[in-house]
């Protein structure tokens, strides 16, 4: 394949997996990055979307590749990975500061998702993995008391039917989770697998690998609709990808296929895998033979990522599907709720606009 015809996801991927086996750029890594047919505005583009732009930077700076670069690019990479540096100590404090609350309360919250890179060094430097908020897992019995330990140290609740807060002139919000996948992945069961760490002053605790993979798998795949949308983020993958080679601990695969195959999730979980080999991220066991349905969910997985215009179709109508599944499921005095909002589309003056609106609202799935 030559460079003019690897799309953005190729490039970024190929730099990615080739810094987690190793510092030593290939012959062809080094020929694609110098390639006049690389599109680096697309590149660079795309690598920002995914949420891996400061991970890509660090990869290309730790393969040596920073060089074969245009002076301004190489300038732009640098000060993007040492901005993310800087944003993540700042949400570091946000994190201590909040853990502060905790322990004085008598709770160590076990940490989730980015969080726990501000303490587990997994990845080489604190600039690789971008982070919007900060999710810590406490205890259910204890929710209500930490709610309003926070409020009595001036932390802001944002939403009165959820457990986001926020610190005045805090950096970013903080969610309170008191329960993660009840038929997947329990919350008593990772608090009571989890392990102590040190954060500043204060403790911590930090899930294991395999239920941080889990975890990963089951929020991107399963609670943001990843699966049915043919959509799974770079981000992801690496992150995946980066658990499992860096994580230092072994993995029980057949444990993680049981998990997933008991709560009616298996499909979704192979699919996760066998995209990572996709990508060269990793190569993970997997069954010799595939059924049908997961094959073609890879292929679509994998044209997906690599056509916008695909991804966006795909996105759209693997939402729509699963919401009208979810509203079919549902009942509403007896009746499922799809049926009364087919009867409102139909005879109420102005749902059809109303529905239009809300669906433009739900923007999320056109991230591709």
């Amino acid at each position: 394949m030559t460079a003019a015809s690897r799309s953005p996801f190729d490039v970024v991927a190929r730099v990615l997996s080739e810094r987690l086996h190793g510092c030593k750029a290939s012959e062809e890594l080094r020929a694609l990055v110098g390639s006049p047919g690389t599109s680096w505005p697309r590149v660079l583009s795309y690598a920002g979307a995914e949420y891996v732009l400061p991970a890509f930077a660090a990869a290309l700076r730790d393969l040596g590749l920073i060089g074969s670069l245009d002076r301004e690019l190489g300038a732009f990479l640098e000060a993007v990975h040492a901005a993310n540096v800087e944003r993540n100590g700042e949400i570091g404090n946000e994190l201590e500061a909040a853990v502060g609350v905790l322990n004085r309360a008598g709770i160590e919250p076990v940490l989730l998702k980015g969080a726990i890179r501000l303490v587990d060094e997994l990845y080489p430097d604190h600039g690789w993995r971008m982070l919007r908020d900060i999710d810590l897992l406490i205890p259910p019995t204890s929710l209500a008391e930490v709610i309003r330990a926070f409020g009595e140290v001036g932390y802001i609740h944002l939403n009165l039917s959820g457990n986001e807060i926020q610190r005045l002139g805090g950096l970013v919000q903080i969610d309170l989770h008191d329960e993660l996948f009840s038929r997947l992945l329990p919350a008593t069961e990772v608090i009571e697998a989890s392990r102590s760490a040190a954060l500043g002053n204060g403790r911590v605790r930090l899930p294991s690998i395999e239920h941080q993979l889990v975890h990963l798998i089951g929020h991107s795949q399963i609670r943001h609709r990843g699966h049915a949308c043919g959509l799974i983020a770079l981000r992801d993958r690496l992150e995946a990808a980066a658990l499992v080679s860096w994580g230092h601990e072994n993995v029980d695969w057949q444990s993680v296929e049981a998990r997933f195959r008991a709560a009616g999730y298996r499909r979704p979980l192979l699919t996760f895998l066998l995209a990572l080999k996709d990508c060269a991220l990793c190569a993970l066991p997997v069954p010799a033979r595939i059924d049908l349905l997961t094959a073609l969910q890879l292929h679509r997985v994998a044209l997906q990522a690599r056509s916008t215009t695909f991804a966006h179709i795909g996105a759209l109508a693997g939402w729509c599907g699963s919401e009208v599944k979810s509203q079919l499921a549902e009942r509403d005095a007896g009746r499922p709720r799809a049926i009364k909002n087919l009867k409102r589309l139909l005879f109420e003056r102005g749902a059809a606009c109303k529905m239009a609106r809300a669906l433009g609202r739900r923007r999320w799935f056109l991230r591709a």
